[in-house]
């Protein structure tokens, strides 16, 4: 029997468990290797909704998902996905209800690409090597959640990047290891509503956490340690709750030391800000830097061994708070 017979046998018999399965409400099961000997084979005969599982191994694949799937690795672990560095190693693409977890990403133009889709769950992945952004999420919306991300190559490697989001849903980044990238950690512009929480953002070569472009950000609970040029940073009209987070040991460029490096937090260029329970030491320069027509209202913050000031404003606004809790 040749292969195109059995693979068309094998969708027929597929079709016919689909319309019984959705006939009982039921989800159907495609297992890799067992069913299809590749992951892009299973993704273009999957019906929605299917639920692809992975056996350990190593995938040498760029999978395009561009129906509502989820794609879960073996609960033991190992299952590997190196990509070339021409294309992402996984790319979602003008979809919804996507569901990607349990993968190890290895290399790729970008781990995990989210373009044009709302609705996804990118959960429990370990993604490293990308050449450009380990996750990034352009016109789309997604939740990024205990995720680890690192080493992102240089020159321009960013390790979660969120942006151009205003019209679609919050995303949220929340319980991520993100560690070692060539650039920022955590970077978002012109995002509507996102939330940054609870994440280990650390040794990234830029900013550790930046919220840029007339973004929206609760900034909330996260660990920031060993970042270069600013630990948080909110910049370009953009607005932030930012609270709870410990701030530690924010490094500067030693051959351009100026005013907007080194420091723990940095509000910048009209954007404003709650600054509420945060915990910043060890900075390179301030403890928190505002700037260029910036509003920060300040509330019950603890900032400590600063090289220069605990807080420094170029003549922009510095206020009493109410803190996070009740805005300002």
């Amino acid at each position: 029997m040749s292969r195109r017979i059995a693979l068309s046998r094998l969708l027929i018999v597929l079709s016919l468990f689909v319309f019984a399965a959705n006939a009982f409400g039921l989800n159907l099961i495609i297992r890799v290797p067992q069913d299809f000997q590749s992951i892009s084979e299973a993704l273009a005969a999957a019906p929605d909704h299917a639920l692809i599982e992975l056996a350990a191994g190593l995938y040498r694949e760029a999978l395009a998902v561009n129906r509502p799937v989820t794609l879960r690795g073996d609960e033991a672990g190992g299952v590997v996905i190196a990509a070339p560095d021409d294309a992402p190693a996984i790319e979602i693409r003008d979809t919804e209800d996507v569901t990607i977890e349990g993968l190890t990403i290895i290399g790729g133009e970008y781990g995990i690409f989210v373009t044009r889709s709302q609705n996804i769950a990118l959960r429990d992945n370990h993604v490293s090597g990308s050449r450009l952004t380990g996750i990034k999420v352009r016109l789309g919306a997604a939740d990024i959640l205990d995720n680890t991300v690192i080493q992102t190559r240089p020159p321009y490697g960013m390790g979660i990047h969120v942006t151009n989001t205003t019209q679609w849903p919050p995303s949220r980044v929340a319980g991520n290891i993100v560690l070692g990238n060539a650039r920022s950690g955590i970077y978002t512009n012109m995002t509507g509503m996102i939330t940054i929480e609870d994440n280990i953002v650390r040794d990234n070569g830029e900013h550790g956490i930046a919220v840029t472009e007339m973004s929206h950000a609760d900034v909330i609970g996260n660990l920031v340690d060993d970042n270069a040029l600013s630990g948080i940073r909110l910049l370009d009209m953009s607005m932030a709750l930012i609270c709870d987070n410990i701030i530690a040991d924010t490094q500067s460029d030693a051959d351009a030391m100026n005013i907007r490096q080194g420091n723990g937090i940095t509000i910048d260029y009209h954007s404003e800000a709650v600054l509420s329970s945060n915990t910043v030491f060890g900075s390179a320069q301030h403890g928190v830097s505002v700037l260029f027509g910036s509003y920060a209202y300040l509330h019950d913050n603890r900032i400590d061994d600063s090289a220069e000031q605990a807080v420094f404003t170029d003549g922009s606004e510095i206020l009493d708070g109410d803190g996070c809790a009740n805005g300002d």
